[in-house]
């Protein structure tokens, strides 16, 4: 017998320790749709005085396989849309919100897949790279080239050479303001002068 979504949740509650009319009223079933579906479990049974589930020699009841994930993935769905549905603006709101949240969860868990498959990937390409490194040293008797560092910005070169510029322009009788930004043609003219541009 195949279980529906529904009757996964409404048996969860069951083998949670609900009468069947607790469960009725949880799950909106008519109790004796309740009771039939507990009667047909496989070692289910009610007992007469309590309206509760159990099964003869065990302490807790055993949910048929794959009953429990069952009930658990519609559920937030189910109470998603009664939630949207609901007269209640807050609770809108709050659904409205989870509903973004569930559309932003996907992509934050394969970007995150993606970052730790990038950080595995770059592990082993620094292994490789210490490995070539070793081989290299061992056949040279030389330290392995370092890699050329990153070139800084245009901006920070000409920052830290300023004052030098503004010197050199005044000793050169070209125009250059005190302050501001210096002119193109006497960055230029100071970078020929100093053996290339920065």
């Amino acid at each position: 017998m195949e279980v529906t979504p529904d009757a996964a949740r409404v048996l969860k509650l069951l083998a949670a320790g609900m009468t069947t009319q607790e469960a009725a009223d949880a799950s909106s079933w008519p109790r004796e749709r309740v009771t039939a579906l507990a009667r047909g479990q496989k070692g289910w049974l009610l007992h007469p005085d309590t309206d509760r589930v159990y099964e003869p020699g065990r302490n807790t009841v055993t949910l048929p396989a794959g009953v429990a994930e069952l009930a658990d993935q519609h559920l937030p769905f189910e109470l998603l849309a009664r939630a949207e549905a609901s007269n209640d603006p807050q609770l809108r709101r709050l659904a409205a919100t989870v509903r973004d949240a569930m559309r932003e969860i996907p992509e934050r868990l394969a970007n995150a897949r993606e970052a730790a498959a990038l950080a595995a990937e770059i592990r082993q390409l620094k292994k490789q790279l210490a490995a070539k490194e070793a081989r290299y040293c061992e056949l040279t008797g030389e330290q392995a080239p370092t890699p050329p560092a990153a070139p800084a910005s245009r901006r920070v070169k000409v920052k830290t050479k300023r004052p030098g510029i503004r010197a050199w322009a005044a000793s050169q009788g070209l125009d250059c303001p005190a302050n501001g930004r210096i002119p193109k043609a006497v960055e230029t003219a100071y970078d020929e002068a100093h053996g290339g541009t920065p």
